[in-house]
């Protein structure tokens, strides 16, 4: 029988890539931590869990380690909340925007770093004006070229499929279809098919600490994390609010403040309220170079005193990255954001393959980050 036995599960952002994309991304980067450490992680095949998730089993040989872990699928109900429909994007993402802009607490949205208010905004105004600024650009020649009608026609075409690719490109679409959905979520009814999911989750998740594991982590990644916030009250409000201490939350690129911060929002922050209150272990990592999350900003700002137990870091990749293997993750945001989940050229005591598949307990890992921080 191995020494220490873990139990994760897993719930992504909101992404149409499901286990298999996961469970390759975890398979690389063990084999990369392994060769950095010295250790030899072995990850198993994956099998499914039903009613919609999947799992596998993860072996660390030398620390004497065995995981099993568990991938909350709802990939299924993103693809349908997926919007498809260029003009139906458009229309809805300016919805959107409009409701977030006029009923987010300014208050609290004006501590948000500036790269986040840039990531939001940028790529609505990229969709909206891109295609005028290539247009533009365009016209002069083409107009020379083919007359006023044809060359103005002809521009303002090429200055919509370059706005396209360009936007494609950083992302924006992501971005705008994540804005649209958080839009639903700030409403005082989560989707019935999100309702559900998450209702199936935590029933789940509480299943688990009648079983023998020393540790289990409920780990969420960007906007698996503002989900988090329904399954951990329904999770709390079961067990009288005290989680068992071997449980710990893991929130990593979060943007939970994104909907704490909408005044009309009542449903998710008494919500939120409730989870701040909850007695369990919290460890919520953001970095300020990604964009895609909100860095420093407590997730339950603007609620009551916090009881839950939390530490909030940043990754400090620039610790643990070569200069120039940092300036090249830095480069490309959308992988960025992803970081969370990849190792680096040193290893960090909460690089997430360590705290996932190693045998120190999450408390430890904790300790041992703030001593080698400094913190």
């Amino acid at each position: 029988m191995p020494a220490f036995k873990r139990k994760i599960f897993y719930l992504s952002g909101f992404d149409p890539r499901g286990a298999r994309f996961y469970q390759q991304l975890y398979t690389e980067q063990a084999a990369l931590f392994g060769a950095t450490a010295g250790r030899r992680i072995e990850v198993g095949e994956r099998r499914r869990e039903p009613p919609h998730s999947a799992a596998w089993k993860i072996r660390d040989v030398d620390a004497d380690t065995e995981v099993d872990y568990v991938f909350l699928g709802w990939d299924d109900v993103v693809r349908a909340h997926w919007v498809k429909n260029p003009l139906g994007l458009l229309g809805r993402s300016i919805k959107a925007y409009a409701n977030f802009t006029r009923l987010v607490d300014w208050s609290i949205v004006h501590k948000f770093p500036w790269g986040v208010k840039i990531a939001f905004y940028y790529p609505g105004i990229s969709t909206i004006l891109f295609p005028i600024l290539f247009g533009l650009l365009l016209a002069v020649p083409l107009v020379a070229a083919l007359g006023w009608a044809w060359g103005l026609l002809a521009a303002a075409v090429a200055g919509i499929a370059i706005a396209l690719w360009v936007v494609k490109r950083i992302q924006g679409f992501w971005l705008l279809r994540f804005i649209i959905f958080n839009d639903i979520l700030a409403s005082e009814r989560l989707p019935a098919d999100v309702d559900d999911r998450m209702v199936t989750f935590a029933e789940t998740i509480r299943a688990s600490f009648a079983e023998d594991w020393d540790e289990i982590l409920f780990v969420t990644h960007s906007n698996g994390s503002i989900l988090a916030v329904p399954i951990m009250a329904r999770l709390i409000e079961g067990c009288d609010g005290t989680l068992p201490d071997r449980f710990s939350l893991v929130t990593l690129g979060s943007s939970i403040p994104l909907i704490g911060a909408r005044r009309d929002s009542h449903r998710f922050r008494a919500l939120l309220d409730r989870v701040g209150a909850g007695d369990f272990r919290w460890l919520d990592i953001n970095s300020i170079t990604d964009g895609a999350c909100i860095a420093g900003i407590d997730p339950c700002i603007g609620g009551p005193q916090r009881r839950a137990d939390l530490f909030q870091t940043s990754p400090r990749w620039f610790k643990y990255c070569d200069p120039a293997t940092y300036q090249a993750r830095r480069r490309n945001k959308y992988e960025t954001h992803f970081d969370y989940l990849r190792t680096f050229d040193r290893l960090s005591p909460l690089d997430y393959i360590a705290i996932s598949s190693g045998a120190r307990p999450l408390a430890e890992s904790i300790a041992a980050f703030k001593a080698d921080n400094d913190v």
